[in-house]
Parts: C-alpha cells; sequence; structure tokens
C-alpha cells in the first residue's frame, strides 16, 4: 500500500481560517488564486473545481461537522497540498453521492498529485471526522499556527 507523507501536504501557507465568501464559486476562486499565487496549482485549478463540483460534488454530512473536501484531477496541481479553509459562515454545497442540499463552512481542499491516494486521504479524513474529540478541537481554533500545529499532530 502507497504511504502518504501528510507532513509535506500540510503547510501554513495552505491554511485560510477567515474567508468571508458568499458561495462555492467565490469560495473556489479566493482559495484557488490563492494557492495559485503560491505556486500549488495550475491555471486551470479554478475551472477545474467548479467543473468537478458541477458533475460530482464533495459535501459531507459526517456525524460532527458538515465538512467538504474539494479536489480536482492531479493535472491541474503542481504540487500535493492540504487547505484547511474556514468561512465565516456557512455556505450552500451539495453532498457527495447524493446531491442533497447542505451548508458547510469547514473545507479541506485537496490537492493531490497521484490519483492514487485520494481513496487513502479521504479514508483518513472520515476516520478523524467520526473522532467527536478531533471535531470539537478543529472547530475551536481560529489561528493559523495553532490549526498548524493540530494538524500535523494528527496527520503523522
Amino acid at each position: 500500500m502507497t504511504t502518504i507523507d501528510y507532513k509535506n501536504m500540510i503547510q501554513k501557507d495552505c491554511i485560510f481560517l477567515n474567508l468571508k465568501v458568499a458561495d462555492r464559486h467565490e469560495l473556489f476562486e479566493q482559495v484557488g488564486e490563492k494557492l495559485k499565487r503560491i505556486g500549488y496549482v495550475k491555471d486551470t485549478y479554478v475551472d477545474a473545481l467548479n467543473e468537478r463540483e458541477a458533475e460530482f460534488p464533495t459535501g459531507l454530512m459526517t456525524k460532527y461537522l458538515p465538512i467538504s473536501l474539494p479536489h480536482v484531477d492531479s493535472v491541474n496541481v503542481n504540487r500535493a497540498f492540504i487547505a484547511v479553509v474556514k468561512n465565516d459562515k456557512p455556505i450552500h454545497m451539495l453532498q457527495m453521492g447524493s446531491n442533497e442540499d447542505m451548508q458547510c463552512e469547514y473545507f479541506f481542499f485537496l490537492g493531490i498529485t497521484d490519483s492514487s491516494h485520494q481513496v487513502i486521504l479521504l479514508q483518513k479524513f472520515m476516520q478523524l471526522l467520526r473522532d467527536k474529540s478531533f471535531v470539537d478541537r478543529l472547530i475551536c481554533i481560529n489561528n493559523v499556527d495553532d490549526m498548524f500545529e493540530f494538524m500535523q499532530e494528527k496527520f503523522n
């Protein structure tokens, strides 16, 4: 089984905790531009996010916290990353698999450069999100340094 180097995927410059966006398109635009500016994604990234989300929604209603795991094909990614994003209020998303409406303010953008890692990474998130102590701590963190340390600890 392939192992993923989570430590290198989680970086401080990919943690955005104070976004104020009104909808998914604005969210993808802001996060995509930030990631492009620091070299993690290609110019095609934002369009690829919107296209993929329209066809295969990434929202998940987990037991303790609704989240979304936006991701695209690896051709749009320069360097593997996990971007941790918190919006100031929930925005409309669709659930993975069912396309049912949901509201979400926590997003984990997955920059996957090896498509064989996608399922492993999604499973890791599902495992963590079933842990109430993980979710309780996650939603209390409003500082980039604290979030970075917390995510590094949980993913290593």
